[in-house]
């Protein structure tokens, strides 16, 4: 319905400043809890997911809340349209229940109408449910208010389909109610659509784009470039051989719960943690961190190309001063050349000349090996 969509919008507006605020179960809380140490693993890496995931997607989170703003006038003009075609044709005959159709979906709104944070929704959920949920908790709620709300927004789409289907077969509606049926007919198909687009924004949209991530296939325009691991940052990862005593507090990969087997190509990251290199290699496509402790996997190959980057400075220094002393060397055989002609000594020039030659050489091979 109209206020639900816009709960919608108030829930995308605060959402990651609400986030923010949730104190989610420490490691120890939840083995305390009596979850099994893969388990634990397996729940910090699907919080690490969830991290990424609102980090990379806050704008298409914003874009949603956006279409949401633009299409409330819509459906609340067309609910006014509605109501205008029921006042003034109440009284024609129509072969289908179009005024009752009309009636629940009134009753409906009424239902979720919210007066200074109290509706009727909300008080059937407290008295019947018996739950009340507070404004800043994000807890999720017992499963029987969850099977409440489901019924509800259940029950409402298909009497949204049954309008739909009514006005589609009615045979005379169009003709003595013609306003009446175009209002129903537009009403209930904006609100079927509607549904749809917000169920599978908020709820499988999120179960995609985790899929896609753990598979790392997210598009590459959605992701921050400095977040993703660079080449050979999967490399940079040890491969250790299936060891039970060695993955004795670890026999589990924490990314897809399968327990490691000597078939599996096994990476061991440099913060000591255990994974399928499938598993991991599609994380890094799209994240450099760990998926368990988020210790960046790539510090250590950039340490070894910034060495690299320097060595090749070095050698490029040091070729640059070869050739300054070639100059130098050129400029003693003038010198020399000139001396010869006045004290007849011979010149010394290219015991300094050949010397200068060679360290230019080596100085080459020292660029060409560092790049």
């Amino acid at each position: 319905g109209l206020l639900r969509r816009r709960a919608a919008v108030g829930m995308v507006m605060r959402y990651p400043a609400r986030t923010r605020r949730v104190e989610l179960p420490s490691r120890e809380d939840l083995l305390s809890q009596g979850m099994t140490p893969a388990q634990v693993d397996h729940e910090m890496v699907r919080r690490h997911e969830r991290d990424i995931i609102e980090e990379n997607f806050t704008r298409w989170v914003m874009a949603f809340g956006c279409i949401v703003c633009v299409l409330l006038p819509v459906s609340l003009g067309l609910l006014l349209f509605l109501i205008y075609s029921y006042i003034t044709e109440r009284h024609k005959e129509c072969d289908v229940p179009m005024h009752t159709w009309f009636i629940i979906v009134v009753a409906n709104i009424i239902y979720n109408i919210n007066l200074n944070g109290k509706s009727i929704h909300q008080q059937v959920i407290r008295l019947v449910c018996r739950y009340e949920a507070l404004g800043q908790r994000l807890e999720p709620p017992p499963p029987r208010v969850r099977i409440y709300h489901r019924f509800v927004t259940g029950f409402v789409f298909v009497w949204y389909c049954l309008g739909l289907h009514w006005v589609r077969t009615s045979e005379t509606c169009h003709s003595t109610a013609p306003n009446l049926y175009k209002a129903a007919y537009a009403f209930a198909t904006f609100n079927i659509v509607f549904t749809i687009f917000t169920t599978v924004s908020t709820f499988g949209l999120s179960q995609m784009l985790a899929s896609l991530l753990r598979r790392g296939l997210l598009p590459s325009a959605m992701l921050h470039p400095d977040r993703v691991a660079p080449e050979g940052t999967l490399e940079l990862q040890e491969t250790v051989p299936f060891d039970p005593e060695a993955l004795r507090d670890s026999p589990q990969c924490p990314t897809c719960l399968e327990d490691f087997a000597k078939e599996h190509r096994i990476k061991r990251t440099v913060c000591g943690h255990f994974f399928h290199e499938d598993c991991l290699a599609p994380w890094l496509r799209v994240n450099r961190t760990c998926p368990l402790c988020r210790t960046d996997l790539a510090g250590g190959l950039e340490g070894r190309t910034a060495e690299a980057i320097g060595a090749a400075t070095t050698a490029q220094a040091a070729a640059g001063g070869g050739e300054r002393g070639e100059e130098d060397a050129a400029a003693s055989t003038t010198q020399a050349q000139r001396t010869h002609e006045d004290s007849e000594v011979p010149p010394q020039a290219s015991d300094t000349q050949g010397p200068s030659s060679i360290r230019v050489e080596d100085a080459n091979e020292m660029v060409i090996h560092a790049v």
